[in-house]
């Protein structure tokens, strides 16, 4: 028995394995084609949609990146002007001290002229007033008269006059 019935041709057999093929085509077409096919068409729009979805969300993440980048961009730029008003504003204010500073240094090197000044006519008065008392005496002493005021200026006005 074995393998010898399998080659040999018997038209009893071929009948049946005709008719069982039938049999069984039928019954996959009736039963198994649609649920096959149905179930190879929804992994085919499962696919398809996962397919759109992923599509959908690169250009989101796209889109996203974009915008992103360009926030940073803003922020760099932004960052930027904030830095370059500071060092204006502390180069200016750095500017404004330097001539507060040299007002305040010319305020006083005035007022010291002005009090030295004051200081050198102050001694300069003094001075004459101490060189006109001395002279008074000396001339008193010398003429052996008591000079007044108004002579002693008389002769004061006489001596510069002789001397310019």
């Amino acid at each position: 028995m074995g393998l010898q019935n399998i080659i040999r041709l018997d038209p009893g057999s071929i009948l049946w394995t005709i008719i069982l093929f039938l049999v069984l085509l039928w019954v996959l077409s009736k039963f198994a084609w649609k649920p096959i096919l149905k179930a190879l068409a929804d992994r085919e729009a499962s696919i398809k949609g996962d397919l759109e979805t992923a599509r959908r969300e690169r250009e989101e993440s796209g889109h996203l990146l974009r915008k992103y980048e360009a926030t940073v961009a803003g922020a760099k730029k932004e960052a930027t002007r904030i830095i370059q008003e500071a060092q204006e504003a502390a180069a200016q204010v750095r500017a404004e001290e330097i001539v507060q500073t040299k007002a305040a240094a010319q305020q006083m090197l005035e007022r010291a002229k002005a009090e030295i000044t004051r200081e050198e006519e102050s001694a300069r008065k003094r001075l004459r007033e101490d060189v006109a008392d001395l002279t008074a005496q000396a001339t008193s002493r010398l003429l052996g008269r008591v000079i007044t005021r108004e002579d002693h200026e008389k002769l004061i006005r006489d001596s510069l006059e002789e001397t310019v």
